[in-house]
């Protein structure tokens, strides 16, 4: 790959990252009638993950998600979790926590 096209491979995956963040980050309403009336529900989040707990709901082993996490630039790891997962929800890994986040 050329440098070129490396740099313009990470741009696109700081900017996709930049993006799921900020639409992970928006609140969800969920719209429903309770007593004829109208109201607005938070819908709950799905909390951050450990390695472990992340494998499980994917059904791969711990080392199937290091190493893809490892091998794979974030965009194509969230596209294999989110194949991966049974809600269809992609993850990414923050260095700084230490768990996976879900990212919808």
């Amino acid at each position: 790959m050329s440098c070129q096209t490396r740099h313009q491979v990470e741009q696109l995956t700081e900017a996709i990252i930049k993006i799921q963040d900020y639409l992970n980050n928006q609140p969800r309403r969920q719209k429903s009638y309770s007593n004829n009336s109208y109201v607005n529900k938070q819908t709950p989040r799905i909390q951050p993950l450990t390695e472990e707990n992340l494998a499980k709901r994917l059904g791969v082993s711990e080392d199937s998600v290091r190493e893809q996490r490892i091998k794979l630039p974030p965009p194509l790891f969230f596209a294999w979790c989110k194949g991966k997962d049974t809600s269809g929800i992609g993850w990414q890994f923050n260095a700084e926590t230490g768990l996976y986040h879900p990212v919808t």
